[in-house]
């Protein structure tokens, strides 16, 4: 799908908008090699294999932080962003299909401020799972969690369901490779499994505002690169702060 003409008010009214090419040739091959290379520190389950912090493990990866983070900034107004999470999902032909959930569930913050920058490392479409969305569902708020509530306690739990009505599929947006699509943390979306003899190869980097703070009794996060945290904190001063110019 090609990039929205105005991104900051696709955003706000559907909760998504495509950016068109945020690498081009020579950053998607980087990318692709530096993927490769990360696979040894992925884990895998059922819907895919996934490498946690990819920035912190790919130098690669991180040099082109700064140009995804100005995009990410223009895609929803903010004039800056600070890098919080990123993994690498390799999705191979087979396997289950993620489920309808919303990114902000399983960030351990104390708001919702910030985007999902997705970017496609192959041509991602219908046939191998591209992601589908439920446009505008982000003004609905937090609901329960789709998956890893396993704590009765946990306030997840309490809140709401995604209720999607049965037979509603949601919006697919295909991707080429090297393309990008900017979420809000509360948009509700999923992919089904790649049902094609294609690779499909994605980057999602987690951009929260920068007056985010830590809350742990939200939500559990995989992080790998933190000791433990308490609610409140600041965000770690390492993490990548990216603007909506990129500094040079």
């Amino acid at each position: 799908m090609p990039a929205a003409p105005d991104p900051v008010t696709a955003f706000a009214r559907d909760g998504v908008t495509p950016l068109g090419r945020v690498l081009d040739d020579a950053q998607l091959e980087v990318a692709r090699a530096a993927f490769a290379d990360a696979q040894v520190h992925g884990v895998t389950g059922g819907y895919a294999r996934i490498v946690h912090d990819a920035w912190r493990r790919a130098p690669a990866l991180a040099a082109l932080i700064p140009q995804l983070g100005a995009a990410a900034c223009a895609a929803i107004g903010e004039p800056a962003l600070v890098l919080f999470h990123d993994h690498l999902l390799d999705k191979p032909p087979g396997g289950d299909d993620m489920a309808w959930h919303q990114d902000f569930s399983y960030l351990p913050l104390d708001r919702a401020g910030g985007v999902t920058l997705w970017v496609a490392l192959d041509d991602i479409d219908v046939a191998n799972g591209c992601l589908y969305y439920v446009l505008g569902s982000h003004v609905h708020g937090e609901r329960r969690a789709a998956w890893g509530l396993g704590d009765p306690d946990d306030p997840r739990a309490a809140l709401p369901p995604i209720d999607v009505p049965a037979g509603e599929p949601g919006v697919p947006i295909a991707a080429t490779a090297g393309t990008a699509l900017a979420h809000h943390t509360l948009l509700w979306h999923r992919s089904p499994r790649n049902d094609s003899a294609r690779p499909r190869r994605s980057w999602a980097l987690s951009f929260v505002v920068p007056d985010a703070r830590w809350s742990p009794r939200h939500a559990p996060h995989p992080r790998s690169a933190v000791a433990p945290r308490h609610d409140g904190q600041d965000l770690e001063p390492d993490l990548p702060r990216v603007t909506a110019t990129i500094q040079r």
